[in-house]
């Protein structure tokens, strides 16, 4: 979808040439003439992006986009100002997300553009699994700040700088003990890097090679450019840096700018990463039963397809397991629903340990339940459901006080069916559902055949 851009320029012609640069890279653009109406088509066109131009009175500018920073639904919406370098500092305190000279060439105005966007779009869980996102810095130790700068001298200089004004852990490193860090499991929750280090641009190689790390890849990243390296800062933005700042960090303007800057990284990664665990909560909540922690129906079967289809590629068996608790409603008759749920839940956990960790157990609804045993012929799945059945039955489950206490005696069918090496399916899913419902009829048979037992699915059961 393309993003749309709000354009706000009091100069006709300025305010056109941004237009002009930005349609043609295929952005959807709206302008603003004044002012006053900037608010109103922030609330009607809900632009993906801001650009305030310098074509307003200085203290009128400063004044919208503080406003718009701090409204509510308005203070997502990214600020970039064309602003002379002497109001940078003053642009950002204003809430602006970047500040640049209103002089500013196309492939810089455009990797920036490129860049914010990009960094306000919404977070999403990354890296392998659901594995959880890191919490946010806040509540835990300061955020560490990781320099990697071409001589340590230029370091400990920045460090000194701005440990003064940044409240934070700076660490020096070279660029492989910055690896080597995100490789043992110890990322910076901000990096920044000097473009040139060792070689021209190497610093731009470190952070792609960064930024592609499942530990650092959400990190902050500022690259600090040479006076006469200008060129680099476009590549830096498009290759994720979150913004660039000049090496010299001379006067106390520029450090209190870069300082500033700073700031916002860590404060734009901790917006991530709580967006992050918001929706690995969302998604763990959709794909697991609130009383068990197990897997749910929603979840269970699509997961099924994929190890079907696994066990195609690598010709491999795997086998079901349908359980179900008998006489479970006599439970909730006898001694209420919260000792049902407690039969529930043990029941979950001894499914659980009996799989161990090669195998997915589901709640499929009630009392039935579902585990799928990956790379597991049909003489182990027996072996492991008659140890899980024989679990059940011989330790009888604690109840809540607040059903009068005691202890309940449960058991549990089994069908058990075993995708075979003859069962040749071209589609996954076909292999999937015909396993599934060959451990039905087994599950059937053994609730028929008096319950508290295992049966193994024969072709007979399919009559």
């Amino acid at each position: 979808m393309t993003a749309r851009i709000l354009v706000a320029d009091g100069v006709a012609t300025t305010r056109i040439t941004l237009k002009v640069r930005l349609s043609a890279a295929c952005y959807d653009v709206v302008t603003a003439t004044a002012i006053d109406q900037i608010a109103g088509l922030v609330d009607e066109v809900r632009p993906d992006l801001l650009i305030l131009g310098n074509g307003f009175p200085e203290s009128e500018a400063l004044h919208i986009c503080e406003l718009l920073s701090q409204a509510g639904a308005h203070a997502t919406i990214p600020v970039l100002m064309l602003v002379p370098s002497r109001l940078r500092l003053a642009a950002l305190q204003a809430g602006a997300a970047a500040a640049l000279d209103p002089d500013i060439d196309d492939r810089m105005l455009l990797a920036r553009v490129r860049g914010l966007l990009r960094d306000s779009e919404p977070a999403l869980p990354v890296g392998p699994g659901l594995s959880e996102s890191a919490p946010p810095f806040e509540g835990r130790q300061s955020p560490r700040i990781v320099l990697v700068t071409d001589n340590p001298s230029r370091s400990q200089r920045w460090r000194q700088l701005l440990s003064d004004r940044i409240e934070a852990r700076f660490d020096i490193r070279n660029p492989e003990e910055t690896l080597s860090a995100v490789r043992q499991g110890r990322p910076a929750d901000l990096y920044l890097i000097c473009a040139d280090l060792e070689q021209r641009g190497d610093g731009l190689q470190l952070l792609s090679e960064l930024r592609s790390r499942h530990g650092s890849r959400n990190a902050g990243f500022v690259v600090a450019i040479a006076p006469d390296r200008g060129e680099l800062a476009a590549i830096a933005l498009d290759l994720g840096a979150g913004d660039v700042l000049p090496d010299t960090l001379a006067g106390p303007h520029e450090i209190d700018a870069a300082a500033m800057t700073l700031r916002m990284q860590l404060a734009r990664k901790t917006r991530g990463d709580r967006q992050r665990a918001e929706v690995h909560r969302h998604m763990i909540w959709a794909m697991t039963d609130p009383l068990t922690g197990l897997y749910n129906r929603r979840y269970a079967l699509p997961r099924l397809s994929e190890i079907a289809r696994d066990a195609i590629m690598r010709d491999r068996p795997f086998s079901i397991l349908v359980m179900d608790l008998d006489h479970f409603k006599s439970i909730n008759d006898r001694f209420g629903h919260a000792a049902g749920d407690a039969v529930l839940v043990a029941v979950s956990q001894r499914i659980t340990d009996a799989l161990g960790a090669e195998g997915m157990a589901a709640r499929m609804g009630g009392e039935e339940f579902l585990a799928v045993l990956c790379s597991c012929d049909g003489p182990a799945a027996e072996a492991i459901a008659e140890r899980l059945r024989r679990d059940v039955q011989d330790r009888p489950i604690a109840l809540p006080s607040l059903s009068g206490g005691g202890q309940a005696q449960v058991t549990v069918s089994i069908g058990v069916a075993t995708a075979r090496h003859s069962d040749r399916y071209d589609w996954p899913e076909r292999l999937a559902r015909e396993t599934l419902e060959r451990a039905d009829r087994a599950l059937l048979a053994a609730k028929a055949a008096g319950r508290n037992r295992i049966v193994m699915f024969e072709p007979a059961h399919a009559a």
